[in-house]
């Protein structure tokens, strides 16, 4: 199971929850919080949780989605593989995510970011993978612009964020078979 953790302001969920119910049409999911436990299936591939209700995690994978600089408290432990995805429109947080020395995924509309959009209009978006990343499991995906069909207005930073997520777990070709 992959641990997804979100770091956004304290007390905001809305990012987390967007992100959860998109992830929710692609794997089977769990999703904690301090308050709440739900599952969406039998045998979770994602564990989907955010910073501020745990102090630590230990697990094999995770994603940490830096949305805001959030005070992170939890500490990740015995983390065989992890990678950050990170909102580059502040530099503040770009300057913070470099002190925890992960890899790093970043997402926005600048020519230096690894995921961006082309376009994005109404009916689709175009996500512009602009470096090799590498998977979860060793495997590569490289550059390319990989068009999407959106059933609604999505936020930027949700929409590359759930593409890094897909990229990452070898499920790139989920952005290209339908809605998201």
């Amino acid at each position: 199971m992959i641990t997804i953790l979100v770091v956004d302001e304290a007390g905001d969920n809305a990012f987390v929850n967007a992100l959860a119910e998109m992830l929710d049409r692609h794997f089977v999911t769990v999703r904690t919080n301090s308050q709440k436990l739900k599952t969406s299936g039998k045998s979770p591939d994602l564990l989907i949780c955010d910073a501020q209700s745990f102090g630590e995690i230990e697990t094999d994978q995770v994603i940490v989605v830096y949305k805001a600089q959030g005070a992170i408290s939890t500490q990740i432990v015995s983390a065989a593989s992890a990678v950050a995805i990170v909102d580059s429109s502040s530099d503040a947080l770009l300057a913070h995510v470099s002190k925890t020395r992960l890899p790093a995924i970043t997402c926005g509309l600048n020519s230096r970011d690894t995921i961006s959009l082309s376009s994005m209009t109404a009916p689709g978006a175009v996500i512009d993978l602009r470096r090799s990343i590498t998977c979860l499991d060793e495997s590569q995906i490289e550059p390319q612009e990989i068009p999407m069909r959106l059933s609604s207005p999505v936020d930027s930073f949700l929409l590359m964020s759930l593409a890094a997520i897909l990229i990452l777990t070898g499920k790139v070709d989920h952005l290209k078979e339908g809605f998201i």
